[in-house]
């Protein structure tokens, strides 16, 4: 065969297979909906359609598109019909007693918001008076519901802590207070709380949570990376704030054996703009900008013969100016007696003296004056920490407030002996601790905790160099065991007592939905009790995390709320979205793990 022969049969196959390419798309299955019946009686005729003709639809009675119409169209791509043509189910109004909806509306598109508000005297589940529900592929995120005020609060069973009273009802506004056993801190992150009665229920449920890193209470418009239930010692987790929303704390933050260090962030809404801003009488501004945004700052000063009393700037935070300084009238004799910070011209003498730190912005000998406008920088010693800025300003003749460097904290083997205790981790050497951490302690083998002291007090915060420690006594021979040992999320059988011989036993029992793992029984033996079991938490089927990941449920059936320790659920990617290409086919079959289920990730197709 010649060239041109291979030329010209390249060119029919190539032409061939670009026709090919254009005849795309075949009559769609619209799901609860139809397109026009001349197309199914000239199917052949009009199918299958080249890429980029469009093909209207229309949907049933009760039914509309995503978009909330009853027509939609479809575009024949190289995907084939884009968007995929289907028809939503319509929500119906649902049921409401005690309580009233925003609007009159009787049916609501997928994706549509409905809001509703309690009579007096009712609340919502979630204790507030209004709340928001929306319109999803299986009907209402959640059903409207106003539930009555009850008037009165009950304390019920309270795991791994106590309460500070016998009494079990509570009237409105009454308060309740309780602490936690050792290892354990209230949702407030407290060895003791207290918590007040209100009329949708306790201001903050009573209860004792494991040491550790987790997240009790929901934190509001911030994303964190990785998302899980409860953190290992050593995780860091990243956060990022929503959009119209700024961090407030450090963005990074990594659990310890004693919890999150530093504190977890939070996420104020930024308002954007401030209006002018104040001037009180003798201030002029430094600045004359005609709009101000979040985060500006403006610089003041005095007019002649007066001096400065506060801040000399002031900064636009969430729409509003923070308070401004006053300007006094100069007291001439105070002045003629040689002011050691104010000077004619406006500078400062030299910088304060910040215990346990140096300056780090000068070469040269600290200087005896400081012109307007200057600024000195601290650096703290090794191990302390700083609180406040680290650079003060000379603001006419006066320094603004200057840091402190925090102490840290050292223990060394002569605290040991005098308390008879020792570090719960076995750390060599003499040890120093930030202030802040906290230390955990145990009594030396042969010492117990005398009986007016809690458990909670082996835990000790380094306080600016200062450690209460607590002391342990020498324990006295007994054989007998105390009360069973509790465990998370698990109750011993019948009625506990508190004094048991040995050879005596208790059996446990976990919580619903939890899965029981070790012995089910312990035993008394020499005074001590045999390693009890443990109670494996559920995992909660996240409809959030669905929503952040772009995520449906494979299987009908699986749409409950919780998973046991070892199940598997199955997750397919929402209509117009594709897996993450760092994810396989294996990461949507995912296994609950200690209460943590893995999400995978799915992204919106382009085009």
């Amino acid at each position: 065969m010649g060239y041109k022969s291979w030329i010209f049969l390249f060119l029919l196959v190539a032409s061939g297979e670009i026709l090919a390419e254009e005849e795309l798309c075949d009559l769609p299955n619209t799901e609860n909906g139809r397109i026009a019946p001349y197309y199914y009686s000239f199917r052949n005729y009009y199918f299958p359609m080249k890429k980029g003709e469009k093909l209207s639809y229309s949907c049933l009675a009760g039914y509309s598109t995503e978009s909330g119409s009853q027509v939609g169209s479809t575009n024949c791509t190289s995907r084939g019909w884009t968007p995929v043509p289907k028809c939503y189910k319509k929500c119906v109004k649902p049921p409401l007693t005690n309580g009233v909806f925003s609007d009159t509306k009787l049916s609501y598109a997928i994706w549509e918001s409905l809001q509703y508000t309690c009579d007096s005297g009712y609340w919502t589940p979630d204790g507030s008076k209004d709340k928001t529900v929306q319109c999803l592929q299986d009907g209402w995120s959640t059903q409207p519901q106003c539930i009555k005020e009850t008037g009165t609060c009950s304390s019920s069973d309270l795991l791994h802590g106590h309460y500070h009273t016998v009494q079990r009802q509570f009237s409105l506004n009454e308060k309740l207070k309780y602490s936690c056993d050792e290892g354990y801190l209230t949702t407030g992150g407290n060895s003791t709380e207290e918590v007040q009665c209100l009329p949708q229920g306790w201001s903050l449920s009573p209860m004792c949570i494991k040491l550790g890193c987790s997240f009790v209470n929901p934190i509001q418009h911030i994303r964190l990376h990785p998302r899980k239930g409860r953190y290992e010692e050593g995780d860091v987790v990243q956060f990022f704030c929503l959009e119209g929303y700024s961090l407030k704390g450090a963005e990074l933050i990594q659990c310890y054996y004693f919890g999150w260090y530093p504190q977890p962030p939070v996420c104020e809404e930024i308002r954007n703009k401030c209006p002018p801003p104040p001037q009180p009488p003798n201030v002029k501004l430094l600045d004359n900008l005609r709009t101000y945004h979040h985060g500006d700052i403006l610089h003041l000063e005095c007019e002649q013969s007066f001096e400065i009393r506060g801040a000399a700037e002031i900064r636009c935070e969430d729409g509003k100016w923070t308070s401004p300084p006053k300007c006094s009238e100069v007291d001439r004799r105070a002045s003629m007696d040689g002011d050691h910070n104010l000077a004619n011209d406006g500078s400062c003498s030299s910088p304060p003296i910040v215990e346990n730190s140096v300056i780090t912005n000068t070469i040269e000998p600290v200087l005896m004056s400081y012109r307007s406008g200057s600024f000195v920088e601290y650096r703290c010693f090794q191990l302390h920490l700083m609180k406040g800025p680290n650079t003060v300003h000379c603001i006419q003749g006066s320094w603004t407030n200057p840091p402190i460097c925090l102490k840290p904290c050292l223990i060394n083997d002569e605290t040991f002996d005098n308390y008879n205790i020792e570090m719960k981790w076995r750390l060599e050497g003499e040890l120093y601790f930030l202030h802040g951490n906290i230390i955990e302690f145990t009594c030396k083998p042969g010492y117990v905790l005398p009986l007016t002291t809690r458990e909670s007090q082996l835990m000790v915060q380094c306080n600016d160099g200062e450690l209460k420690y607590p002391k342990c006594i020498l324990k006295g021979r007994n054989e007998n065991c105390g009360s069973p040992p509790s465990i998370e999320n698990g109750v011993v059988m019948g009625s506990p007592a508190t004094n048991y011989i040995p050879g005596s036993s208790v059996e446990y029992n976990c919580h619903e939905y939890h899965f029981l793992q070790g012995s089910r029984t312990v035993s008394c033996s020499r005074g001590q009790w045999t390693t009890p079991p443990s109670c494996i938490e559920p995992c909660t089927l996240s409809q959030e995390e669905m929503a952040n990941n772009n995520l449906d449920l494979r299987w009908s059936f699986d749409n409950r709320p919780y998973f046991l320790h070892g199940e598997f659920v199955e997750f397919v990617c929402k209509r117009f979205h594709l897996r993450s290409p760092s994810t396989s086919e294996s990461d949507f079959r995912v296994q609950c793990q200690n209460g943590h289920l893995l999400y995978p990730h799915c992204i919106r197709i382009r085009g």
